[in-house]
């Protein structure tokens, strides 16, 4: 079932979009694993939480009421040229290359990820539509790099686009739209209108319906959602597993619900308690990282028997380090971080920072 990224969207497109960055040791356990026999799926790997790898079986038609829904909030249009700086094992990658093939319309591909190559290229393809992860958003506006004017809109996805960021991007051209997806719903669940591109509400997108549980997580239902995935322990061994219940799968974000819009809150298990006091984790990591400019950080909670958690900052390099010691007014007193130190920082293929236990 293994097969490269697919360079179209055409009939037999199926099998695992494997990820390079596994490794030799996680990719011989996915080679060997029992997977079901799923005509026209694909399968491509989520995000694990606590060292678990789950790796998500898309159908052909899952993918393409994706890619119609999103064609369809973007109001495209056989004018319009995609370029793709995105891999083709990431579902947001993925994602554009359907639309493009359903609408029948140019995909550019970019081969790496180079910001100035980026631009570049898509100046000469003169792309109209593109998607970015954060990550690509702090790469252009650290270079300093002016929009093309053809681009109309950029979708970003993969994470929380911070609003400083995205001013900045703004004030270069960059006409960004956050968003929100997951693998399991194939891309994109809600995203800004074209109309409004700073909003924090976000639209959800015509295919699917959403609910806000009683304990303030977020429920999805419609045509685009898995059919199922393969669950892998840390020792490898694998099972077969539906997460849905009656056609809705319960994740794990924290969000309200206004009608049919949606604003992100954050993951559930982004929350820690510091002397009874709830925290965001992320929220907190992303406040910390616009202090610091030189390198990544990375924000850890660690089990604490006096105050619940304590928390520490991991740094790149000493630069950033530093940076993060003179920025230690952002907590609050009973939640200073008890050390900053240097260390290494994994990253997924699309520069998301890896907390410990493997989840981005």
């Amino acid at each position: 079932m293994l097969r490269p990224e697919p360079s179209a969207w055409g009939e037999g497109t199926a099998g695992l979009l494997l990820n390079p960055r596994l490794g030799p040791e996680l990719t011989a356990h996915l080679l060997a694993a029992p997977f079901p026999d799923l005509p026209d799926h694909l399968w491509l790997a989520s995000s694990g939480t606590g060292g678990k790898l789950k790796v998500v079986a898309l159908s052909r038609t899952a993918v393409e009421a994706s890619a119609r829904a999103v064609n369809t909030h973007l109001a495209a249009t056989a004018s319009d040229v995609w370029i793709n700086p995105l891999p083709l094992f990431h579902v947001g990658g993925l994602g554009i290359l359907v639309r493009a093939a359903l609408a029948d319309v140019r995909c550019a591909p970019l081969a790496a990820w180079d910001p100035a190559a980026f631009v570049r290229e898509a100046s000469a393809v003169v792309a109209t539509l593109s998607s970015l992860v954060p990550a690509q958003v702090y790469d252009l506006v650290a270079n300093g790099l002016r929009a093309p004017a053809s681009l109309r809109a950029v979708v970003v996805g993969g994470g929380a686009l911070d609003e400083g960021l995205r001013q900045s991007a703004s004030a270069l051209g960059w006409p960004l739209l956050r968003s929100y997806g997951l693998t399991e719903a194939a891309s994109q669940v809600a995203t800004a209108p074209l109309e409004r591109p700073d909003a924090s509400w976000l639209p959800l997108l015509d295919h699917v319906e959403a609910q806000e549980r009683a304990d303030g997580l977020l429920s999805l239902r419609g045509p685009s959602l898995l059919t199922g995935w393969m669950v892998f322990q840390p020792d490898g061994t694998a099972q077969w597993e539906d997460p849905k219940m009656n056609g809705w799968l319960a994740t794990a974000d924290r969000v309200e619900l206004r009608g049919r819009e949606l604003r992100v809150l954050g993951r559930a298990d982004d929350l820690v308690k510091i002397r009874g006091e709830l925290l965001d984790l992320a929220a907190l990591e992303r406040a910390l990282q616009n202090r610091v400019s030189a390198g990544a950080i990375r924000l850890d909670a660690e089990p604490d028997d006096r105050n619940g958690c304590t928390l520490r900052i991991v740094a790149e390099n000493s630069a950033a380090a530093a940076e993060a010691l003179a920025a230690l007014d952002l907590f609050p007193p009973y939640a200073r971080p008890a050390s900053v130190e240097v260390g290494l920082i994994a990253r997924t293929a699309l520069g998301k920072v890896v907390r410990p236990g493997g989840r981005a």
